[in-house]
C-alpha cells in the first residue's frame, strides 16, 4: 500500500502526538473478489446487456483500488442452462476464471407454455418438464465448475412482470415458475456451502411495495422481461449486500477540543491543526465514493443504497456554535452547521468533492468496458445463434448467410413477436464489427488498465473554516 510521505508523518506526530498511535487503515476483509480474480458472469440476455454487473466492477473499483479484479461479461441473449452447457469450454473456461458466477432460468421455463392466447398441447405437464429440465442442467453445470475448482456464485433468476396493462401478453404463471427455480437454486448452494444471490424475492417485494403506491409501476420493460436501469442497480446492490460488501468508504472522526483523530477507519489522517474557527489536515484516503448513477437514480428511493454501501464519514466535534465552509484542496465543497458535523457528514452523498469527480471519470470507464464487452457478446451470440452451421472463417459464406437472415426479418417485420428488429441489429452489428474484434479487446484491455491507474489511493488537503457572523446594527 502507497503511504503518505514520511516527513508529514513526523510532523504529524510532532504536532498531535496522540495520532501516533491511531489505527492502521485497512480495507474490509469481508469482500467477495480478491485481488487478481478473473470473474466469468454466465448469463443470458439479463447479463448479456444488463449493467448490474458494471455497477459491481465500479463498486470494487472504488472500494477496493488495490485489488484488481477482472469482469468478463459471459451473458449470451436468449440462452438457457443447456445451452450455457454447449459453450463452457470455449467461451469460459478458455477465459481462465478462478470466479463464475451462473444465473439462468427466465428461458428456461418455457414462456410460451403460459400463452392464453396460443395455448399449447399438454402445457401443464411440459411446465413440470421444463422446471425439472433446468434443474437438472443447473446440478451438472455446478458440477463442472465444482471439478475445476472454481469459486461458484449462484444467482437467482429476475422476476417476471405479471400485473401491469403492458404491451406484451401476460404469461401468468412465468413468475411462480422462476420462484420454483430460484428456490432450486438457493437450496442447491446450500447444500454445496457456496454463495448465493437472492435476486427473485427481493425484487418481487420490491416491486409489491411499488404497486401498493402505483398499480402502474414495474421493474421491467414493456416485455415484462428484461429489468430496467433502476433495477439493475438495485441487482447490483443486492449482490453487493448479500456477498458482505463493506458500507465504510472511509471514516474519520476528529476532536477539535483536543486538536485529536479519535479514529479512523480505510484513510489516515495528518498534519491536523486545530485553532479557533478552523481545522486543516491531510487525509491519505484508501477509497472513493460510490458514484451516484443518474440514469438509475429511481433505484436510490428503492432501496437503501447510500445508507448501506457508501458512507464517507466526516466527523468532527468541539467545534464553536456557527455554520462552517468546508473545503477539499482549496476548493469548497459545502457548508455544515457545527451540529452537523458533530453528528458526522456523509461526504458520499456531495457531488462537488474531487473524490466524486474521481468516481464520476471511473463510472464513465467502467460504461464504457461494458458496452465494449456487450458488442462482443452480440458477436459470439450470433455465432451460437444464426452461424452455427457457418465456417466462421468463410468471410464470404458468414456474409451470405447473415444477409440472407436478414433478409427473412425484414419480412417479418410485420409480426410483433418475430422481433426482427433486435434480430436485424444484432446481424448487421456483426458484419459491421466482425473485422473490428482484436481491437476492441485492446480498447477494453485499455480502458481497464485506465480505471486502475485512476482510483489510486491518494491524500486529499481538508480546511473546515467558520463562517463569518452578520455584523449587528443597533
Amino acid at each position: 500500500m502507497k503511504r503518505p510521505p514520511l516527513f508529514a508523518l513526523v510532523l504529524l506526530a510532532l504536532a498531535c502526538p496522540a495520532l501516533s498511535s491511531a489505527p492502521e487503515p485497512k480495507a474490509d476483509g469481508h469482500a467477495l473478489f480478491r485481488d487478481g480474480d478473473r470473474v466469468c458472469l454466465i448469463g443470458d440476455s439479463i447479463t448479456h446487456s444488463g449493467t448490474f454487473h458494471s455497477h459491481i466492477f465500479l463498486y470494487y473499483a472504488t472500494r477496493f483500488p488495490e485489488r484488481r479484479v477482472t469482469f468478463m461479461n459471459c451473458g449470451i441473449s436468449g440462452d438457457s442452462a443447456s445451452g450455457m452447457q454447449r459453450r463452457l469450454e470455449w467461451d469460459v473456461f478458455a477465459r481462465r476464471p478462478s470466479v463464475v458466477t451462473l444465473s439462468a432460468g427466465m428461458n428456461d421455463v418455457g414462456r410460451s407454455l403460459y400463452s392464453a392466447s396460443k395455448p399449447v398441447e399438454n402445457a401443464s405437464e411440459k411446465k413440470k418438464e421444463s422446471v425439472e429440465r433446468f434443474k437438472e442442467n443447473i446440478r451438472q453445470l455446478a458440477a463442472s465448475f465444482q471439478k475445476r475448482g472454481l469459486r461458484t456464485i449462484f444467482i437467482t433468476p429476475t422476476p417476471y412482470e405479471e400485473d401491469p396493462s403492458l404491451p406484451t401478453e401476460n404469461l401468468r404463471g412465468v413468475n411462480a415458475a422462476l420462484g420454483q427455480c430460484s428456490d432450486f437454486v438457493l437450496d442447491l448452494a446450500k447444500s454445496q456451502n457456496a454463495v448465493a444471490v437472492d435476486f427473485w424475492h427481493p425484487l418481487n417485494a420490491i416491486s409489491e411495495k411499488g404497486k401498493k403506491a402505483d398499480p402502474a409501476f414495474t421493474l421491467t420493460r414493456k416485455d415484462r422481461v428484461h429489468p430496467e436501469a433502476a433495477a439493475h442497480l438495485v441487482m447490483a446492490y443486492l449482490f453487493l449486500d448479500q456477498t458482505g460488501a463493506p458500507s465504510d468508504v472511509w471514516r474519520l472522526s476528529i476532536d477539535a477540543t483536543k486538536s485529536t483523530v479519535v479514529s479512523q477507519n480505510n484513510c489516515e489522517a495528518g498534519e491536523l491543526e486545530c485553532k479557533e474557527h478552523r481545522v486543516t489536515f491531510s487525509n491519505w484516503e484508501l477509497a472513493l465514493p460510490w458514484p451516484f448513477i443518474e440514469e438509475a437514480k429511481e433505484a436510490y428511493a428503492l432501496a437503501p443504497i447510500t445508507e448501506r454501501l457508501n458512507q464517507q464519514i466526516l466527523q468532527i466535534s468541539g467545534l464553536g456554535a456557527g455554520r462552517y465552509d468546508l473545503a477539499i484542496n482549496d476548493a469548497v465543497v459545502g457548508t455544515y452547521s457545527h451540529d452537523e458535523m458533530q453528528q458526522g457528514v456523509n461526504l458520499a452523498d456531495n457531488a462537488r468533492t474531487p473524490q466524486n469527480g474521481t468516481g464520476r471519470e471511473l463510472a464513465a470507464l467502467c460504461a464504457e468496458h461494458h458496452s465494449l464487452g456487450s458488442k462482443l457478446r452480440t458477436l459470439r451470440r450470433v455465432e451460437i445463434k444464426h452461424l452455427a452451421k457457418v465456417d466462421l472463417g468463410d468471410r464470404a459464406a458468414v456474409q451470405a448467410a447473415l444477409e440472407k437472415f436478414i433478409a427473412e426479418k425484414e419480412a417479418a417485420k410485420k409480426d410483433p413477436e418475430a422481433n426482427s428488429g433486435y434480430y436485424i441489429k444484432t446481424a448487421r452489428t456483426y458484419l459491421e464489427e466482425i473485422g473490428n474484434e482484436a481491437t476492441i479487446k485492446e480498447r477494453m484491455a485499455a480502458t481497464e488498465d485506465e480505471i486502475y491507474r485512476v482510483n489510486r489511493p491518494r491524500s486529499y488537503a481538508y480546511t473546515l473554516v467558520k463562517q463569518k457572523e452578520p455584523t449587528k446594527h443597533p
